[in-house]
């Protein structure tokens, strides 16, 4: 895939809501939250000793045979219902989120990484790409929820993304995971293993106001195109481009 193809799928992905950041994902993330038990009694298999006084011999030790765990539904996190976005109302979570914008805008890769939880998953190669096409974002405002298992809050980005080569800055709306570490939050960068925290995101994704927020972020988009040509173009060429991105990704090809 070629590095503008790249920009393009990841910046389209970002501007509909698509994906999270971008991160080349493929590295499991250990839970710090969410201890799931191997088992319902949490006992071992244990030696028995016998004394049947005619064994005949040699003599052979006798193996218990293993005691199979009756199966067991793993304990589920759960999230409060009155669980609405809240809008900016952690100082320091806006301010990581600024920072990340600003080292993106900059393409300060060594920034980045230190407000992620894993840098190993910053692309290099897609930031430097997207920083040739995207010269700054602004206005940024960040809607909140409590998150569930592994993560700490879901922060719910809309942000004005200035593009080199239009005059009208583009809505778009992009979503964050936050963990606290040593009492800082942290952008998560990694993979979520534990199904029952997916099960969690994926149910706040759905909620009504967020839904309302994404809607109300599609209708300022399709407002500015319909009044610039020039954005109504862009568009059509980014939709165009991750048409033909999806049809030519392999499995194996990194997006």
């Amino acid at each position: 895939m070629s590095v503008y193809k790249r920009m393009i799928f990841i910046l389209f992905t970002g501007i509909m809501m698509i994906g999270m950041l971008t991160f080349s994902t493929g590295r499991p993330v250990k839970s710090a939250v969410v201890v799931i038990p191997a088992d319902s009694d949490g006992k071992e298999g244990t030696e028995v000793a016998t004394n049947d006084p005619v064994t005949p011999e040699p003599t052979e030790e006798v193996t218990p045979e293993p005691t199979e765990p009756e199966p067991t539904e793993p304990p589920v996190p759960t999230v409060p219902a009155d669980n609405p976005l809240r809008y900016e109302i952690y100082p320091d979570i806006h301010d990581l989120i600024q920072e990340y914008y600003d080292a993106k805008a900059a393409a300060d890769i060594d920034k980045m990484k230190t407000l992620v939880t894993d840098p190993v998953y910053i692309s290099t190669e897609t930031i430097t790409a997207q920083s040739e096409f995207v010269k700054g974002y602004s206005d940024l405002k960040c809607y909140t929820k409590r998150g569930g298992g592994e993560i700490d809050f879901v922060v719910y980005c809309t942000v004005n993304m200035l593009v080199s080569t239009l005059d009208t800055p583009i809505a778009s709306l992009e979503s964050f995971y936050i963990i606290y570490k040593d009492g800082k939050p942290m952008i998560f960068s990694g993979v979520i293993t534990d199904e029952a925290t997916q099960a969690i995101l994926n149910t706040l994704d759905n909620d009504d106001d967020v839904v309302e927020l994404k809607d109300y972020t599609l209708e300022a988009i399709s407002a500015a195109a319909e009044a610039d040509p020039a954005v109504y173009e862009f568009w059509q060429k980014l939709i165009n481009a991750v048409g033909t991105e999806e049809d030519s990704t392999t499995p194996d090809q990194e997006q």
